[in-house]
């Protein structure tokens, strides 16, 4: 469905139309698929889907501009809840430096927050010139020196979506893209967040989410990924992730854990959702991580080892621990 925002003057005086396509529309899918042709191949395999079919409750729009029928500037969505990821920022070569994005990126944002978004997450390089018009359209780098970004409507938005509520254990959807970029994206807990994604502090998970979900849905390379969910407001506020350990020949088996620091008294669902296989299961966490240890520690993991200043945290090294569970031992809560 396209719904028109209104019109904009370029700096070359053209009147150019600015509106926004709601995936699935097959009307303008050529048009847009067109003008996103040189995406890389996990990122056109979602723009090609969304525009033919629904993905669940995901919400994919493509802000474009048109000067006549032809398509010449898009800023792309993908949101639930409110809360998603801006991408796909484009112009086509003999329209560029005529302000099209910016007046695009200008009606995205006023419907955004008139459709009552709450949080948009992105990635561009620090300081380039991108970055400064993200900039000013009111994101800010989730850590100082870093592309990633973050626009909230409201200064409270991460105390309020991950507010402590009673949970729910589920499996990866195409609405949890955003959800989970939120929660990669949060400063404070684990530095250590997934050695098999892998995800190391605040990280953008545009890329990486599409990259899990192509991989389950073809099952390859995962024993089993689970999500859990705020019953609250929805939130993606911990995710475990198990897969075989290629370095040892199928006979180990990786554990990833990471969750919101609100959540650690709820983790015990997520652990008790997985079918823990009968081999060794190895798990990593940094020297900070106490209450992850702990819980594992609880479940009947032990530690097996320390690997000394093993990942850096800004100027900082961190210990990493090794924490296994071999088969048979009993595994309670």
């Amino acid at each position: 469905m396209y719904r028109r925002l209104g019109e904009a003057r370029l700096k070359t005086g053209e009147v150019m139309e600015v509106g926004v396509v709601e995936a699935p529309d097959e009307e303008h899918a050529p048009g847009i698929a067109s003008l996103l042709a040189h995406k890389p191949p996990i990122f056109k395999w979602h723009i090609e889907r969304s525009l033919r079919e629904e993905l669940d409750q995901l919400e994919t729009r493509f802000y474009i501009g048109k000067l006549g029928d032809e398509v010449i500037a898009n800023v792309m969505t993908v949101e639930h809840l409110g809360v998603g990821i801006l991408g796909h920022v484009f112009t086509r070569p003999d329209h560029r430096r005529k302000g099209a994005c910016t007046a695009v990126m200008s009606r995205l944002m006023e419907d955004f927050r008139g459709r009552g978004g709450r949080a948009l997450y992105l990635g561009t390089g620090y300081d380039s010139p991108p970055y400064w018009i993200y900039h000013s359209f009111g994101f800010r780098s989730v850590v100082p020196g870093s592309g990633f970004m973050r626009y909230f409507t409201s200064p409270d938005f991460e105390e309020s979506w991950f507010a402590p509520s009673d949970v729910r254990v589920k499996e990866v959807e195409w609405h949890d893209w955003g959800k989970m970029t939120a929660l990669t994206g949060i400063v404070e807990g684990d530095w250590l967040r997934s050695v098999i994604l892998p995800i190391y502090g605040p990280t953008n998970f545009e890329g990486g989410f599409l990259g899990l979900k192509k991989e389950l849905e073809e099952g390859k390379r995962f024993r089993e990924v689970k999500l859990m969910e705020s019953k609250g407001t929805g939130a993606t506020v911990g995710f475990a992730i198990l897969a075989d350990d290629p370095r040892w020949k199928g006979d180990v088996c990786l554990l990833d854990l990471f969750v919101h620091p609100n959540f650690w008294e709820e983790a015990d669902e997520l652990l008790d959702s997985l079918n823990l296989p009968d081999k060794k299961v190895q798990c990593y966490a940094d020297s900070r991580s106490k209450r992850k240890i702990d819980l594992l520690l609880g479940r009947g993991f032990e530690e097996e080892g320390v690997m000394k200043g093993q990942i850096s945290k800004g100027r900082e090294r961190l210990d990493v621990l090794i924490l296994g569970l071999m088969p048979g031992k009993e595994r309670t809560g």
